[in-house]
């Protein structure tokens, strides 16, 4: 996966402790979100992985990784559909 977004937005970012992500998903990475973000278009499913350190998370979020769902109404990524800490819950929610 190409992570140039995500090293250029979030330059102190230890990619080394980014989990895998399945298949369709691209780097969506943007300095206005408070974590590097990866989406899957077709699936309308946007995933959020904060810092691993919780004392480098902007967002002050006790969960690291969020998936929401794309909201045609606003045009956005709105609906959090899943926050926890468990990397394996994500990737079962993501590959449903």
């Amino acid at each position: 996966m190409n992570l140039d977004r995500l090293r250029r937005e979030f330059p102190d970012y230890d990619i080394s402790t980014l989990p895998p992500l399945p298949e369709g998903y691209i780097d969506s990475s943007s300095y206005i979100d408070a974590a590097p973000s990866f989406e899957n278009e077709a699936r309308g499913l946007k995933v959020y992985i904060d810092y691993a350190n919780y004392a480098d998370r902007e967002s002050g979020r006790s969960q690291r990784f969020c998936v929401s769902r794309y909201d045609d109404e606003e045009g956005d990524y709105e609906d959090v559909a899943l926050s926890t800490n468990d990397w394996a819950e994500v990737t079962r929610f993501l590959t449903a």
